[in-house]
């Protein structure tokens, strides 16, 4: 395996999106109720999974889907939200999103593989949104900003071919010598297997793999401490 450029996905990969969501409900809902919080940001995920391809192409608004999976995801434990309390919680959710950093682990891993290999992040979502995560991250400090693509921007996302050639040649880098890291199966997985790249499925919500699906990932890792083995391996083959 002759890997010459590395490029993540950003939310649950990059960094913990639980952080953020476990802090708006402690916020708004941890003195009312005591709920499963792993249980609950997996039924978050779930209804936002649910929608996201209509927000992102219009047949929904953004503010529908944020209302949407709130309500949803509470309803799962027999609490009703208005759309006012839907909203509030994505605010909050939303400012504390803008206070991510990236953890002592992942940036020693970055220090490491720019060193040696291009690397690039292609994420799903509305441009502003994920890049002012991106800024909070500090990830200029490792990738340039015409190496970072968003799909806001685009008529187009993942698991589509097309944003994994538009990387391809940013980076001036063939399908073979690329490797795609990121967390959601059917959009990272399947869209690098698509575009003849390998992979790294990160799934530290250990998720399984969908039934029927025909490809697997080079490597399934569930920390990032596995995952900075396995990229490190890999390049020092």
């Amino acid at each position: 395996m002759d890997i010459r450029g590395v490029v993540f996905d950003v939310d649950d990969t990059l960094y913990d999106m639980a952080q953020p969501f476990f802090g708006a409900y402690q916020r708004l809902y941890g003195a009312r109720y005591e709920l499963p919080v792993q249980s609950l940001f997996l039924a978050f995920r779930r209804h936002s999974d649910e929608c996201f391809a209509d927000a992102q192409t219009g047949r929904m608004s953004m503010e529908e889907l944020y209302i949407y999976r709130v309500r949803m995801t509470l309803r799962d434990y027999g609490i009703a939200v208005t759309d006012a309390e839907a909203l509030a919680f994505q605010r909050t959710y939303m400012e504390l999103q803008y206070q991510i950093r990236l953890s002592p682990v992942m940036t020693a891993l970055l220090d490491d593989l720019r060193k040696v290999v291009r690397l690039g992040v292609i994420t799903n979502g509305e441009s502003r949104h994920q890049r002012n995560k991106l800024r909070s991250l500090d990830v200029s400090r490792w990738i340039p900003k015409d190496q970072i693509i968003v799909s806001g921007d685009y008529p187009f996302r993942k698991p589509d071919v097309r944003i994994f050639r538009e990387m391809e040649n940013r980076l001036d880098r063939t399908p073979e010598n690329l490797l795609y890291v990121g967390d959601a199966f059917d959009l990272d997985i399947e869209g690098a297997h698509a575009a003849g790249w390998h992979s790294i499925w990160f799934n530290h919500r250990r998720r399984c793999i969908p039934t029927g699906a025909e490809i697997r990932p080079n490597a399934e890792v569930h920390s990032e401490e596995e995952l900075c083995a396995v990229l490190r391996d890999y390049l020092a083959k």
